[in-house]
């Protein structure tokens, strides 16, 4: 399926992460958690960041991984209208670091990809129809993907612009899935959740407005999405 491809491309691309080993000093401004991708982290995603992250200060330390929601949605939109050029399209990505832990610094990040009809596996072609959303879990990645039908971006529930939400956190010493399973899940919704409203999908998408009440994770030792946090 498209988003467990997605997922596995999440993982892949993220094999070759930069070094959690924090330096003595640094130089980058510190942020609130409101501050950080404006737009994406509603409250409640906000306070699981924090959480996950153990931090409630954080770093950015380029601007290409601070984009506010606008700027993920006009991404997604300008990638659909590129019509077959769209497996091309960039991607931006979110990139929260936190205040280093016995040095080291906990980071997470949150990659936006867009699909069509023109680049897609075949056994999950968005060209049929729009469907509901879909959640990926396994260890610390999560990836949430929707389909949708926006005036605005021209999409169409017959070729509907399908956007996946990859979260993943890359710090060896968290608490990990066992603990932060649904920070994890909040986080994704919220940020998935933001794009869609931004982009004037209908029904946003087909997204909940509570993380609980998507429908169940498929992927390696996944629970159910409204399960109850540890």
């Amino acid at each position: 399926m498209l988003w467990g491809a997605a997922f596995g491309a999440a993982v892949v691309g993220c094999s070759a992460a930069e070094p959690e080993r924090a330096a003595s000093t640094t130089a980058e401004p510190l942020l609130s958690v409101s501050q950080v991708c404006a737009g994406l982290f509603a409250d409640d995603a906000g306070k699981a960041l924090e959480r996950i992250l153990e931090s409630t200060e954080f770093q950015v330390r380029d601007e290409k991984g601070n984009p506010e929601v606008g700027v993920v949605a006009r991404a997604m939109e300008d990638a659909y209208r590129s019509g077959s050029k769209i497996h091309y399209a960039p991607q931006p990505v979110c990139r929260i670091v936190g205040m280093g832990k016995g040095g080291y610094r906990p980071i997470a990040h949150v990659m936006f990809t867009a699909y069509s009809k023109y680049d897609a596996d075949p056994a999950d072609l968005p060209g049929v129809s729009a469907r509901g959303p879909r959640v990926w879990a396994q260890g610390k990645s999560v990836d949430l993907t929707f389909d949708c039908v926006s005036a605005r971006v021209g999409s169409t529930s017959d070729v509907p612009l399908q956007v996946t939400a990859a979260f993943q956190e890359q710090w060896q010493a968290s608490k990990g899935a066992a603990a932060l399973a649904q920070d994890y899940l909040a986080v994704t919704h919220s940020a998935a959740l933001a794009v869609a409203k931004a982009l004037g999908c209908v029904d946003d998408g087909g997204l909940p407005a509570r993380a609980q009440e998507l429908p169940p994770a498929a992927g390696a030792g996944s629970a159910p999405a409204g399960s109850p946090a540890p």
